[in-house]
């Protein structure tokens, strides 16, 4: 805890510190950029120190701060456990790697806004966001997430000369405050049945199932809008490219995963829930799974169609939480303490292959001047370190051996295995859908990075052939690769999935320390034998493949550099000049798999296909409506405005009437503190 005090207290002076100097850019940045590394290196101490000491079953202590105070309702009462100290690790390695990325990212920026400003801001969202992870009040706990969401506003809202980058803040606010006002009723009636607002008091209280079951729902959408749950998830594809490159790897890789550890929080604090929650739990998880892989693949913007896939990991996540949530009714803990474990492991590769993956699209957007995919082609010989990096991250997120996210999908395979081995009739079938669609999404998610990484580094590069970037027209000189500040977080998170990919051992066990501060149950002994060594011999295996794989490879370059090459043309189809426009483009290349799940999708294709030998000009541009926004939040959002502006009489412009509801609220305090 005092490693972690310290961590803050570092955040809190430089954050002043910037904002002293913020006309000075140099200045600003510098202390940005040191305190960010100092502040990351002590939270990382503290949260690690936690996970080493419960894998070594040491005694915890000094975990707990609190300072008693006469806020009605709470004190600041913060503390870590194994469950808040895993999710704390993922979120300074993220935190350091983006904020070193955005450092370079907006080193040469001329823009109107003061970048010291935003380093100022990314500081208090750091802040903030600790805050949720530790505390241990429902009153600290809802001002922290309440702050975090207007900080990530204005983040999000960096460049706000642009339209529809001030609505897409604007969608944000109004979707998460939805979400705020559920948590707010649901933390009232936990507080109201515990007798206190205190975390450790909630979870000694026995919750009867009904009310459990209110609990969940309210927990299951206030925390489902911010994690991104179909069809709660209309603000997110929009955010995540109006952001700043950094931010939306904050956004994805953090501030989305709070929705999980909300549900995982309410989850430590009740325990016991009906059967059906789980089910419903993993019926919007395989929804969110398969919706939001199809959505990426309809997708010809590179951060869009990144911001769809975190929709899809949020249901790869929710999966091993719902067979977790039945395991748990079935009083089955080998089930639970899988299916936990694999959603907090995934939780965590999740940040770190996305963070890798928005860093490297942002070098390419950096590099080219636009994010869509049919503008690229050919980078890899342009951008080889942005281009081995994406691919590192494809493979991750894929869920390919010899990289992290293979070993996470495992873990929740295995989960949805064992339901299917020890349940009932009723818990098979769930379990077997569960495999299904899982399934479906990583041959998806492999068919879509396929689809990004070639349309984006192979083939030719269209760039130079005629696309008119911000800055005029590109050429290859043009097109570099991004400087150490901007490689360097990459590198990071890169050598984290290699490293999660072929020495599992480590996160297994600390996300069985997450998933044992969730169950408030021992660790199965027979996990050890039954899933970490299979596990390890697996991987030992596939390790060994690699070598033998790189050493290949390295012996092909070797006779490539020292032998003669003969160089032909590629067959051009009878045509006398390749073009790139014979090469396949984001539209095209997702078009046959998408016409398969037409009635499931509004699948649009516009464009003219000739059929004459020698066709002068084709086209085709395919495009997937988002059925929840245009159905669904289109509608709502009329209906609210229009309510709206019936209460705009409450906002009269006049400043003696805000005074009035100034000391309207405090007497409400005094007769509060008098009672």
């Amino acid at each position: 805890m005092a490693l972690l005090l310290i961590s803050l207290s570092i955040l809190i002076i430089s954050s002043l510190l910037i904002l002293l100097f913020c006309r000075s850019k140099e200045i600003s940045a510098c202390v940005f950029l040191w305190s960010l590394v100092a502040a990351c290196g002590f939270g990382l101490w503290s949260a690690l120190s936690v996970l080493c000491q419960k894998a070594m079953s040491l005694p915890l202590t000094g975990v707990d701060f609190r300072v008693h105070g006469t806020i009605p309702l709470g004190e600041f009462y913060i503390g870590i456990d194994a469950l808040s100290a895993f999710f704390l690790l993922l979120f300074f390695i993220l935190s350091l790697a983006a904020g070193i990325y955005g450092y370079g990212y907006l080193r040469d920026y001329t823009g109107q806004r003061n970048t010291g400003v935003h380093f100022a801001l990314y500081h208090l969202l750091i802040i903030v966001i600790t805050l949720v992870l530790v505390a241990k009040n429902a009153v600290l706990f809802l001002v922290a997430w309440e702050i975090m969401t207007f900080v990530s506003y204005f983040l999000i809202t960096f460049y706000n000369e642009s339209e529809s980058v001030r609505k897409a803040g604007y969608l944000y606010l109004i979707s998460t405050h939805v979400g705020v006002f559920c948590l707010l009723v649901m933390f009232l009636i936990m507080g109201a049945q515990a007798g206190s607002m205190n975390f450790d008091q909630m979870t000694a209280t026995q919750f009867p199932l009904a009310l459990a079951a209110l609990l969940f729902m309210l927990a299951f959408v206030g925390f489902g809008i911010k994690a991104g749950f179909i069809p709660f998830h209309i603000w997110l594809p929009h955010a995540h490219p109006a952001a700043p490159t950094h931010i939306s790897a904050l956004l994805s890789g953090v501030v989305v995963k709070l929705g999980i550890y909300g549900l995982m929080r309410v989850m430590a604090i009740v325990k016991d829930f009906p059967l059906w929650c789980g089910v419903l739990l993993l019926i919007m998880a395989a929804i969110s799974g398969v919706g939001g892989v199809l959505y990426a693949l309809g997708q010809h913007e590179i951060k869009k169609l990144l911001a769809y896939h975190s929709i899809e990991n949020i249901g790869i996540i929710t999966l091993g939480l719902g067979i977790g949530m039945i395991g748990h009714a079935y009083h089955q803990e080998t089930v639970a303490f899988i299916g936990y474990a694999g959603a907090l492991l995934h939780t965590f590769n999740h940040a770190v292959f996305k963070g890798l993956l928005f860093l490297s699209a942002g070098s390419v957007i950096h590099c080219t001047h636009t994010g869509d995919m049919d503008h690229m082609g050919g980078l890899f010989k342009l951008l080889p370190w942005t281009g081995h990096l994406f691919l590192i991250g494809s493979l991750s997120i894929c869920g390919l051996p010899l990289f992290n996210g293979f070993i996470s999908e495992w873990l929740v395979y295995r989960a949805l295995l064992e339901g299917v081995f020890h349940l009932d009739v009723f818990g098979i079938i769930f379990s077997s859908l569960a495999i299904v669609a899982l399934a479906l999404v990583g041959g998806l998610a492999a068919l879509c990075f396929t689809k990004a990484f070639g349309v984006i580094f192979l083939g030719s590069n269209k760039s130079s052939e005629g696309h008119q970037g911000k800055e005029g027209r590109l050429s290859n000189i043009d097109i570099k690769e991004g400087d150490l500040m901007l490689r360097g977080p990459m590198i990071l998170l890169a050598a984290i999935c290699l490293w999660g990919g072929l020495f599992p051992a480590n996160m297994v066990y600390f996300a069985f320390q997450g998933t044992q501060a969730i169950t408030g149950l021992q660790i199965p002994f027979v996990l050890k034998e039954a899933v970490i060594n299979p596990l390890l011999s697996a991987t030992r295996v596939l390790s060994f493949g690699g070598v033998i794989f790189s050493v290949l490879a390295l012996v092909r370059d070797f006779l490539v550099l020292h032998y003669p090459v003969r160089l032909t043309e590629t067959w051009s189809c009878g045509y006398v000049k390749l073009s790139h426009r014979m090469q396949y483009t984001a539209s095209s290349f997702a078009r046959p798999i998408l016409k398969i799940f037409r009635s499931a999708l509004v699948f649009r294709v516009e464009g003219k296909i000739s059929k004459e030998y020698f066709p002068a000009w084709t086209s085709l541009k395919s495009s997937v409506k988002d059925v929840s926004e245009s159905l669904l939040f289109r509608p709502l959002f009329y209906v609210i405005k229009k309510f709206s502006r019936k209460l705009k009489w409450i906002q009269s412009g006049h400043t003696q009437t805000y005074i009035l509801y100034v000391f309207l609220f405090l007497v409400i305090l005094l007769v509060w503190k008098l009672i």
